[in-house]
């Protein structure tokens, strides 16, 4: 079987990450593979295959019927059975190309996320109900991202939940005990950066011990950055950038926080279960699945940010109890996110279109 994926950017987020990984696992089962992103990016994908871009860049470009074409030949050459979009702006693109390809390639959208957060105008819901029936098949990564897909498209194309998948990070053994309180997730709105720093600046005032490590790069740096500053909290926040390999720089003594404003399956929470990391989230999206399936998990009503901070609180003083509930989930965590899988749930998918 030949599978075409097509990414938004080389780039450390969710979708992309995901995409790369599932790619890498089908190379391993003797697949042929390949991975087309729509826009340039630097960060070095966990896929060793080959990865051409189209060097889009910006949404309007996705209309360029040049590259339209330019995309249908790349198709023609590789001949795949399967073309599955994954995030961003890839199901508008592939959408608008499908006209131009051929009818042996069952095209899919994996749904990572919750449509109904960005879909806001009576035409954008249109638009993109036109893009799904231009699919063979939709993936959502939770229940919640289908029943929301579902309640606002009703889709008449096969659907099934494969949650999400990640390969267990490393974590390197440290001698520091301090605690690092650590996020990892782009600089969008709907990771809620602006009310995390208000979460641990209040936490600050309590006494918490610790510093604030935030993982990633986006548009809303700059903002974050200003309110940092703004509440002296220069010598307790740290911006790490986008790495590889966040987990390795953390101390034994770490704990994940995600009060995100909206979420499909985070696999960064996926990661954290993995590794035995207590985690503290809104309980938002797929997240409410993950929390009935691991009970380690600290679920914290959407924009409770009060109750946030005492939870960090009571954490940090009784750290061995909910480290010891988190090793608990974390042989589970490791076959519940297994990209093993993740890969034959896609391909008994792929097998029914």
């Amino acid at each position: 079987m030949k599978v075409l994926l097509i990414i938004h950017r080389q780039q450390a987020r969710g979708q992309e990450l995901v995409a790369s990984q599932l790619g890498e696992e089908f190379l391993s089962r003797g697949m042929e593979v390949r991975v087309v992103s729509l826009y340039p990016g630097d960060f070095s994908l966990p896929f060793s295959g080959t990865i051409s871009c189209l060097n889009l860049h910006s949404s309007i470009s996705v209309w360029n019927l040049q590259k339209w074409f330019e995309f249908s030949r790349w198709v023609a050459d590789f001949d795949p059975d399967i073309i599955q979009a994954n995030g961003g702006d890839t199901l508008k693109f592939l959408a608008l190309t499908s006209f131009l390809l051929p009818q042996k390639a069952k095209r899919i959208f994996n749904n990572g996320g919750v449509m109904g957060y960005y879909l806001k105008s009576t035409f954008q819901k249109r638009l993109n109900a036109f893009f799904l029936s231009r699919m063979n098949g939709l993936v959502s990564v939770s229940d919640y991202s289908r029943s929301d897909l579902d309640k606002l498209f009703n889709p008449t194309v096969p659907h099934q939940v494969i949650p999400v998948s990640i390969i267990p990070p490393d974590q390197q053994e440290t001698d520091n005990v301090e605690f690092t309180w650590i996020h990892i997730g782009g600089f969008t709105p709907e990771k809620n950066h602006k009310g995390l720093i208000a979460i641990f600046s209040e936490a600050v005032k309590q006494g918490i011990e610790g510093n604030l490590i935030l993982v990633g790069k986006g548009p809303l740096k700059p903002e974050i950055e200003r309110q940092v500053d703004r509440l002296n909290l220069e010598k307790r926040v740290r911006f790490a950038g986008a790495l590889i390999d966040p987990w390795s720089m953390i101390s034994n003594r770490s704990v994940l926080l995600l009060p995100s404003a909206i979420e499909g399956m985070p696999a960064v929470l996926g990661e954290a279960l993995c590794l035995g990391v207590p985690s503290i989230c809104y309980t938002i999206g797929g997240v409410e699945q993950l929390l009935k399936e691991f009970p380690s998990l600290i679920g914290i009503a959407p924009g409770q940010s009060k109750s946030f901070v005492t939870t960090m609180l009571h954490l940090q003083k009784n750290w061995d109890f909910h480290l010891g509930k988190s090793m608990q989930d974390k042989k589970r965590a490791q076959q519940f996110f297994s990209i093993s899988r993740a890969a034959d749930d896609f391909l008994n998918f792929y097998k029914k279109l």
